[in-house]
């Protein structure tokens, strides 16, 4: 019976707006199956780049319609995500017995010791992840919170661009979304995000980030030689500092530098640890109209727009 299986094929972008760039990822999904269907990595103007949250909304969804626009896509459903640097995450132990209201008065009472500012004043949510690892008698409860101020101004974004805010992500959680697209059974793995004006270093695993710093170097400015060297020294300090975390058996790269010549090749020989650049497509069918040359080289910037878009599936 033709057409017994499937169901209509909807689409959701992924929108990451970065240091100097917005990122945008359109997916499609019809069944299990995933489709790229365009991408897009738009500089934004130097006024917008330097602190776009203290920008007006609408300066940055200009910069969203004319892309979205170029690249045709015709999603209207989008993720996007606060950055990590603007967020409070703090894993929680709590009362196994607890749930509803008194779940959420403790979460509350005890965000209070860390969030630095008014909780009136701030957007919280939680997640119970599971029974602690270091007492069955309690939960892992990870709390994130961010002034509401900063959550307003990216609604604000997306309903100027005219697209409707599914869901407002973490970063890191993107993250996570999008190597578990690219290797769903894997183990402990350490992303490397070259950015500006740090890179930083998460370690994840079994769908969680276990660790997570920022290593104080930019992405990739200065001469190859020596953005290679610094980010070697950088990279095994950091992979030093998080070694309570589950040991990573793989090293991502993501972000604009690690498109660079040889780079993971290089990295790889020195740190005796395989790395590759990231590419969560890799499982996932393409747009015929896409040139594979250019999204191979593209992946690593759209690693957390990806997870972005895919969150907009759950």
């Amino acid at each position: 019976m033709p057409g017994f299986l499937t169901t209509r094929r909807h689409r959701c972008v992924g929108i990451d707006i970065s240091a100097h760039a917005v990122n945008i990822v359109e997916l499609s999904r019809l069944n299990t199956r995933f489709t790229l269907h365009g991408y897009a990595i738009e500089p934004l103007p130097r006024q917008l780049a330097e602190d776009q949250t203290r920008a007006h909304p609408k300066s940055v969804a200009q910069v969203l319609l004319r892309v979205l626009g170029e690249q045709a896509m015709l999603a209207r459903d989008a993720v996007v995500a606060v950055a990590d640097g603007q967020l409070i995450c703090k894993n929680l132990e709590l009362d196994a017995g607890l749930a509803g209201d008194e779940l959420e008065l403790s979460v509350r009472l005890e965000a209070e010791q860390h969030v630095p500012y008014a909780l009136e004043s701030a957007a919280l949510d939680f997640e119970v992840q599971g029974v602690s690892p270091l007492n069955p008698q309690l939960m892992s409860v990870l709390v994130v919170a961010c002034r509401m101020e900063t959550l307003d101004w990216y609604q604000a974004v997306l309903s100027h661009a005219g697209l409707k805010a599914k869901v407002i992500e973490v970063q890191s959680h993107a993250q996570v979304r999008g190597i578990d697209a690219m290797m769903p059974s894997s183990g402990a793995v350490a992303v490397v995000d070259f950015a500006t004006p740090a890179t930083r270093l998460s370690i994840l695993h079994q769908g969680r980030v276990m660790e997570s710093l920022e290593l104080h170097f930019g992405d990739g400015q200065q001469d190859q030689d020596t953005f290679k060297t610094t980010a070697l020294q950088h990279i095994r300090h950091g992979l030093e500092q998080v070694a309570a975390s589950p040991r990573a058996e793989l090293v991502i790269l993501a972000g604009a530098a690690a498109g660079q010549p040889g780079l993971s090749e290089w990295l790889q020989a020195k740190l005796g640890m395989p790395t590759q650049p990231a590419n969560p497509f890799v499982h996932m069918d393409i747009n015929p109209s896409l040139v594979p040359q250019a999204l191979c080289s593209h992946a690593p910037m759209l690693l957390t727009a990806c997870g972005l878009a895919l969150r907009g599936f759950d």
